[in-house]
């Protein structure tokens, strides 16, 4: 659900990203590693059971959250060590993309009925079904009831 979610927006997002000065041809490369930063993070805070920082997302204030301002920095984090670029241009394409994502992620769960820290676990839950989730997870996943 969450990978549909990313693929999804990876297009209005590239959008977004072409007045930042990077190179066309490396904006699909750059949406990769901006949505992969983002799920990495949600999926960090769930599996320490931190919802609360993952609801903080949801709503207004959301980019302006101390989990948004982790995010900015991982984002500018892994564009210089992925993708070469420099951290200008880094900072300038997280400062667009966080918030972008966040802004989507928080329709999202809001239109699956999951803007609550129980419907978070239930969303996140759903994104771990099977074998990924009894990698990351263990046995907290039992404690959320997935």
């Amino acid at each position: 659900m969450l990978n549909d979610f990313l693929k999804t927006i990876q297009g209005g997002l590239g959008e977004k990203l072409l007045g930042t000065g990077i190179d066309s041809n490396k904006v699909g490369g750059v949406t990769d590693v901006v949505t992969d930063t983002f799920k990495d993070g949600l999926m960090d805070k769930f599996s320490s059971g931190d919802l609360s920082a993952i609801s903080g997302l949801l709503g207004k204030g959301g980019s302006s959250s101390p989990m948004a301002g982790s995010l900015v920095n991982n984002v500018v984090g892994n564009l210089i060590s992925k993708m070469g670029l420099s951290k200008e241009i880094s900072n300038s394409i997280a400062k667009i993309a966080v918030p972008f994502i966040i802004d989507k992620f928080s329709g999202f769960a809001s239109a699956k009925g999951k803007n609550s820290e129980e419907g978070i676990g239930d969303l996140m839950g759903d994104l771990l079904k099977g074998s990924l989730k009894d990698n990351l997870l263990g046995g907290l996943g039992k404690k959320f009831g997935f």
